[in-house]
């Protein structure tokens, strides 16, 4: 899960797990049949890792992770560095993110972080939404640009990224080897996921798998 999953949730949750609870219990029954689930923070989900990895003995990842799966060497992340020029961004990450701020989890009001979260969510799905939208040529380009930077600092065959609201599959060469990057997208628009097969690769609708 490669962040945002959620409207808002922080630190322990309990103001919103009543609201999620179908789907928890969802993931926490994938988990129990033998499923391999792992939680990437997102920029509407901040110091899970109290409810998820203590509660459900799912690992959190605040920034990127390497998994060696069907022969293949993937990187997963949620994307915050995509765009290295949105520095109010990066700035509220740096800020949100910060050790001293997660005690306020614990210390403010359930009401108030559901409250507070829901309003931020809301204002970032317009923000984000409509930015992707009227600028998909440079979000395309700025995906594109950050799967070949990061293959420049550890060699990978596959990169998968969410953060932004555009969906795009691509490949380029480096010294003869095959990469591909892949970021799906958002949900609200269309659930897509990335399967994995054999070492091939395919884009599926869940609407379609789900029937």
């Amino acid at each position: 899960m490669l962040g945002d999953i959620f409207d808002f949730w922080l630190s322990d949750g309990k103001a919103f797990q009543k609201k999620y609870q179908a789907l928890i219990d969802q993931i926490a029954e994938f988990k129990k049949a033998g499923g391999e689930v792992h939680y990437f923070e997102g920029n509407h989900d901040f110091h899970v890792d109290v409810f998820w990895t203590k509660k459900l003995n799912i690992p959190v990842y605040e920034e990127e992770a390497f998994f060696k799966i069907d022969h293949l060497n993937v990187r997963l992340e949620h994307g915050d560095f995509i765009n290295p020029d949105d520095k109010a961004y990066l700035k509220y990450r740096a800020t949100i993110r910060h050790k001293y701020l997660e005690p306020l989890g614990h210390i403010v009001p359930g009401w108030f972080w559901k409250w507070f979260g829901e309003r931020q969510s809301l204002k970032s799905r317009k923000r984000t939404g409509y930015y992707a939208v009227q600028n998909a040529e440079r979000v395309t380009g700025l995906i594109r640009s950050h799967a070949e930077r990061m293959y420049e600092l550890k060699p990978f065959d596959l990169i998968v990224t969410g953060h932004m609201h555009i969906f795009d599959d691509y490949v380029f060469s480096r010294n003869g080897h095959k990469v591909r990057s892949v970021n799906l997208g958002t949900w609200l628009d269309f659930p897509r996921a990335l399967k994995i097969e054999d070492g091939q690769l395919s884009v599926v609708s869940l609407n379609e798998m789900l029937g």
